[in-house]
């Protein structure tokens, strides 16, 4: 049986007797075994009172108003005063403006950092803040406009720009993504807190750390923090519960399983981005089978333990080759991989190993007109090209190993881990690591020392010494929601975009010359020029024609071009919808598969839509409410069905639409597929070239199609 991990309520109990401080947790990273004290005895005599502590923060000014006008005191989180800056009225119908020109995803780094679009409220600033009502910030932290403009249609953005030497704070505000019509900003105080930074010198200190002070998080339960796992055994920071389904890729090591690849074509690799060779089965075809790979669970080995999962590649008269499955990747979202490690201590390289296990896989798919392909079953070959010398089949001892350049490392770590660092070079191996952390998953550069290999809290609020350090309480750290909208998306958009980065052999990271990942609160015009040499993904290979995303980890390149991220009432960025802590009192919990509906509703409320309810009634009625479907075969009506089509893969697809309508009996049924990864470009995925890539789902194939079928083609791709 797998360990798994203790119950949440345990663990709220144990971190409830675990309150040590910041510098007890790094003073005891070597030896965390401790145990909770047992009930609290009566209380002793009082103390001697000790000495006076320094003086408290001095409380704000009293701000006289303004009955034409509009005054605030700009501060950080922690009502900190922050003199300096500008606060600028950016006209929402300005915004507006800005989204009838669509931003260009391909342009070059460069060309990117030029545009004057993607970052809608810095960029307007830049290039009309001389003619926008601005006041300045004066040494109590006070902005005063004495007056306002006339009333524009929409409102007004309030933007706070830091000085150009200001090196503490970021622009933005915690209501710069809310227009505010004229009317109700007329004789306000409108207070703005903003984003400290921690210096250039700050460094990681770890989650557990941070929840030293700040409790258990419940970033535990996201899909941040379990994508790479020990086999077999959890980090206390890590809770699959919303996965039931997560350790199904391991039971079939633990029962042993034969995998067959075969059908290989070397000359013809998937276009999906990762190439897949073979075919991949774990019932024999009986024929054309290049090689064959062996998951079993080595008894002998401790769970937990390197070793306890074996991978073997086997063929007829051939050496086998067996690796130890030190990691998992994946599991929460569709598919799940194996990394094995090569060299010694100091210099270790990971490999994700040529499996995938696909979550929603059927061994049907593929087998009749339309339904699917061998990528879509249970297993598929991930990269076999790297382990097997396909030119010389029939050597034999045709095993190969990947070359450095092909490592976990510098490929992929850095989008995963917390505090990366990586050293190496394509010559002599890549050898990466994260920051060490007394609740960390495993030893991943082989110290001795547990590290935080996953995204934890120091991946979007920066490196967390400068906060550590004895000052008023909530500074130098990094608040997401006080950033400008441009910057609080780029917080995910830095690894949801496809990019290829600088440093490390340019891979799909998004690394510097000096291999450093992009700092929380970048620009997307600093992260283009400093950290890509390809912004977002391909458009021949991870996109369809129509411009929807066909390769995965590209949500922020599909967010940036919808209505949501530009438009002249609110600055919709990703936790608008995603809470990255999973708190349970949010609305999006984990994710919004649970009831989109509620969340989509809260701003496209009849009042705010008048014009949307009629067809929303409409499908409700003809496909059925979240209550009650008329269609037993169809989920509840939901907003995504349509506006967030899945048309990415990651793992496998999944059935939609069996078309059986067509007016010639004589054509075959059509199996229509949709992919696993929703679109973000939150629109209706209309377009569907047959000539070119027939595969891309829309949403007439969920939805409408089963009772319009009229409106499909007639003539099969």
């Amino acid at each position: 049986m797998l360990e798994g991990p203790p119950r949440i309520a345990d663990y709220r109990r144990m971190t409830s007797c675990l309150r040590f401080s910041s510098y007890v947790l790094v003073a005891f990273s070597l030896s965390l075994v401790i145990g909770c004290k047992g009930d609290t005895g009566e209380a002793g005599p009082e103390g001697p009172q000790g000495p006076e502590g320094p003086p408290g923060e001095t409380p704000g000014p009293d701000i006289e108003l303004e009955p034409d006008g509009l005054v605030g005191l700009v501060m950080e989180p922690n009502m900190r005063p922050v003199p300096g800056g500008t606060v600028y009225l950016v006209p929402a119908a300005d915004v507006e403006a800005l989204a009838e020109t669509e931003i260009d995803l391909f342009a070059s780094p460069m060309d990117t950092a030029a545009l004057e679009n993607d970052e809608p409220l810095e960029d307007l600033i830049e290039t009309n803040g001389d003619a926008y009502a601005q006041a300045e910030v004066d040494e109590s932290g006070v902005y005063r406009f004495e007056a306002l403009p006339d009333e524009d249609d929409f409102g007004y953005f309030v933007v706070w720009i830091s000085d150009v030497d200001d090196a503490e704070h970021l622009p933005g505000g915690d209501s710069s993504n809310v227009a505010i019509a004229t009317a109700s900003l007329i004789g306000m105080q409108l207070d703005i807190r903003v984003s400290s930074q921690p210096s250039e010198t700050a460094t990681y200190v770890g989650s557990s750390t941070c929840m030293g002070c700040h409790g258990l998080h419940s970033t535990t339960r996201t899909a941040h923090n379990v994508g790479l796992q020990v086999p077999g055994s959890r980090s206390i920071l890590q809770d699959v519960e919303p996965w039931p389904s997560f350790d199904d890729g391991l039971a079939r090591f633990d029962a042993g399983t034969t995998l067959y690849y075969f059908d290989c074509d070397s000359s013809s690799p998937s276009t999906h981005g990762d190439p897949s060779i073979c075919k991949v089965d774990d019932q024999d075809p009986g024929s054309n089978v290049s090689f064959e790979i062996n998951l079993r669970r080595n008894l002998t080995v401790p769970l937990g333990v390197l070793g306890a999962y074996e991978v073997e590649m086997a063929r007829t008269g051939a050496i086998p080759q067996v690796y130890e499955v030190a990691l998992t990747y994946g599991g929460a979202l569709g598919k799940q991989q194996y990394l094995m490690r090569r060299g010694d201590p100091g210099s270790l390289t990971y490999f994700v190993l040529p499996l995938q296990y696909n979550y929603e896989g059927d061994p049907s798919n593929g087998t009749e007109v339309g339904d699917g392909s061998a990528e879509d079953w249970p297993w598929r070959d991930y990269r076999s090209d790297l382990w097997f010398d396909f030119d010389n089949a029939t050597d034999p001892n045709p095993f190969i190993e990947p070359q450095n350049a092909e490592s976990f490392d510098n490929n992929c770590a850095g989008c995963h881990f917390t505090g990366y660092e990586l050293r190496g070079s394509d010559a002599d191996g890549w050898s990466a690591r994260a920051v060490v952390d007394a609740g960390g998953a495993f030893d991943y550069d082989g110290d001795g020392r547990p590290e935080l290999i996953n995204v934890g809290c120091e991946a979007c609020h920066g490196p967390g010494s400068d906060h550590l350090m004895p000052s008023p309480n909530g500074r130098l750290i990094i608040s997401p929601s006080s950033l400008t909208p441009g910057r609080q998306a780029m917080l995910c958009g830095r690894c949801h975009s496809r990019p290829l980065g600088i440093g490390a052999g340019a891979t799909g990271l998004p690394l510097s010359e000096s291999n450093q990942m992009p700092m929380p609160g970048i620009r997307r015009a600093d992260y283009a020029v400093d950290h890509t040499t390809r912004v977002s993904g391909n458009p021949d290979d991870d996109f369809f024609g129509s411009g929807d995303a066909f390769g995965h980890y590209q949500q922020y390149s599909d967010h940036i071009r919808s209505a949501h991220y530009r438009n002249p009432e609110r600055l919709v960025t990703c936790s608008g919808c995603h809470s990255p802590h999973a708190n349970d009192s949010d609305i999006a919990a984990t994710d919004t598969s649970g009831n989109p509906n509620a969340l989509c509703t809260t701003c496209h409320s009849p009042s705010n839509s008048p014009d949307l309810y009629p067809l929303i009634d409409h499908v409700a009625t003809v496909t059925g409410t979240l209550e009650n479907r008329e269609h037993d075969n169809l989920g509840p009506f939901l907003c995504t069905d349509c506006h967030m089509v899945p048309t990415a893969k990651s793992g496998a697809a999944v059935p939609a639409l069996l078309d059986t309508l067509r007016d010639d009996d004589s054509e075959p049924r059509w199996q229509y597929f949709w992919n696993d990864t929703a679109s973000h470009r939150m629109t209706v995925t209309r377009w569907r070239d047959f000539s070119g890539r027939p595969d891309q789902p829309i949403a007439f194939t969920n939805e409408c199609g089963f009772c319009h079928g009229r409106f499909l083609p007639n003539t099969l791709p």
